[in-house]
């Protein structure tokens, strides 16, 4: 008697769990879909730059290419790619970068300063205060690159490390 209610209760909340567990799968797909459908034009945002001035997307030159880089100071990944683009930036002056993390201004500024691109005039470090632009973006993890084109399309999304010339490469071959 007691092995068929346990076998009634166990019909009963096995199927019970698993349509729930799909259910609860497909609305978190359905939810990120909708998160990478909103990027295919370049997102609007309001964010603080290192020098505490707003920076919204209209303060963007909306003919040219750009890159929108979501990165925190202490990530290794992150410190390495922004070495890169230094050791390079004469290959990217062409393109608008957008450098966005949500540690303190203070530690964005020192960032940007230790790779000697504080001072460049296409390269924008800005703070995304409460992490509202990094919800926006539906990302995980850092860094988190989105390359728009002349157009505000999107051409690239790349969560992770990537070259900087494989990541201008997509650019390329999209013109």
């Amino acid at each position: 008697m007691k092995n068929n209610k346990l076998l009634k209760i166990s019909a009963i909340s096995i199927p019970v769990l698993l349509i729930g567990t799909m259910v609860y799968l497909f609305l978190n797909f359905q939810k990120k879909k909708e998160k990478i459908e909103a990027l295919k034009n370049a997102p609007a945002f309001n964010l603080t730059t290192i020098a505490g001035t707003p920076l919204s997307s209209n303060d963007l030159d909306n003919t040219g290419i750009k890159i929108f880089v979501y990165f925190s100071p202490s990530c290794h990944f992150c410190q390495a790619e922004a070495e890169e683009l230094s050791k390079n930036y004469q290959n990217y002056q062409n393109i608008q970068w957008i450098w966005v993390a949500s540690e303190s201004l203070d530690e964005i500024k020192k960032f940007a300063q230790q790779y000697q691109l504080d001072k460049k005039d296409n390269i924008f470090w800005s703070h995304d205060e409460m992490a509202v632009f990094y919800q926006k973006l539906g990302m995980s993890s850092v860094p988190y690159f989105l390359v728009y084109d002349k157009n505000n399309h999107l051409i690239k999304r790349n969560l992770g490390t990537i070259k900087l010339e494989k990541l201008i490469s997509t650019i390329d071959e999209k013109e």
